[in-house]
């Protein structure tokens, strides 16, 4: 439930003595006559974790607002996010500092910088950086805090803040998660280009690399059905050779996904050689231009 304060101060701004790492939080807040705040109750500020091997969360409820969540999908980088029907805070940039909870008065308040807000259902979201910042500081004990004008008022402020209640053994079981993560996602893949040297014929390690994490990706996700691999090449050389060289280099991909498991009832496999419509650049001027051009290109499809 939303804890609304009409006083000058927050509480957690009257913890801190008026000194050079207090000025940011104390100026801020002077000017607004109100303060909605939005903190997890202490008694059910626990965190709980979201994993699989495609993504993992850790969320916190926050009465009032809705969720903060840490979030890490496959293939990507942590990220934060607040998460509310109807955010009450105005667009532009917020206060994120770093509180003493009640109970720790001896801490000082350190501000982490400024963040965007926008006006939606997901109003704030942090990049790696900053999300593992706030992570450091849920596991000292202090209390990340988001602190923006109200849009409704613009005399009011908003206090968001994260719960360090519970969040080590909660951040256990997410560490634990991210471990097992696979190297990629549906979407880095769904769509993947193998690009070819001039003449080459057989795949190299960076190759197999890129097939690998496609195979370990489609053996987890029984939803994949069925591939599509296109053989193209560029339009140097003569048509005959070229449709042949695509030919073998779409079952060089076709052959190697087979050897490391894939059921080849699967697989489509077609080749178009330098066919033009085809090309990634029709006019071909450059080497630049037929590197481009020389491929395997494939899709997987999905229930």
């Amino acid at each position: 439930m939303k804890t609304r304060h009409k006083f000058t101060l927050s509480r957690h701004v009257m913890l801190c003595v008026v000194s050079a790492s207090c000025l940011a939080v104390w100026n801020h807040v002077a000017a607004a006559g109100a303060i909605s705040s939005y903190y997890a109750d202490f008694d059910h500020s626990g965190w709980r974790t979201e994993s699989s091997i495609f993504e993992c969360r850790l969320i916190q409820q926050i009465p009032g607002l809705g969720e903060a969540v840490f979030f890490h999908q496959a293939g990507e980088s942590l990220s934060f996010y607040l998460q509310t029907p109807d955010s009450p805070m105005q667009a532009g940039r917020a206060l994120l500092s770093s509180l003493p909870p009640l109970w720790r008065k001896d801490l000082p308040v350190r501000d982490i910088g400024y963040v965007d807000v926008d006006r939606s259902q997901r109003p704030v979201s942090l990049d790696a950086a900053y999300s593992r910042m706030v992570m450091a500081e849920l596991d000292r004990g202090m209390v990340p805090t988001l602190m923006r004008r109200a849009w409704y008022n613009e005399d009011e402020s908003v206090h968001v803040g994260l719960s360090p209640v519970n969040f080590t053994d909660a951040y256990r079981e997410y560490h634990a998660c991210t471990g097992k993560l696979l190297p990629v996602n549906f979407a880095q893949i769904e769509r993947s280009t193998v690009f070819w040297r001039a003449n080459q014929r057989e795949l190299d390690e960076a190759m197999r690399q890129q097939l690998d994490n496609i195979v370990t990706y489609v053996k987890a996700d029984p939803e994949v059905t069925a591939f599509e691999i296109n053989g193209f090449t560029d339009g140097a050389g003569n048509a005959r050779e070229n449709l042949e060289l695509s030919r073998l280099r779409a079952f060089v991909v076709h052959d190697y996904l087979v050897s490391k498991g894939i059921d080849e009832n699967m697989l489509t496999t077609r080749f178009f050689g330098s066919t033009p419509e085809f090309r990634i650049v029709r006019d071909e001027r450059s080497p630049a231009d037929r590197d481009r051009n020389r491929r395997v290109t494939i899709r997987l499809m999905r229930n």
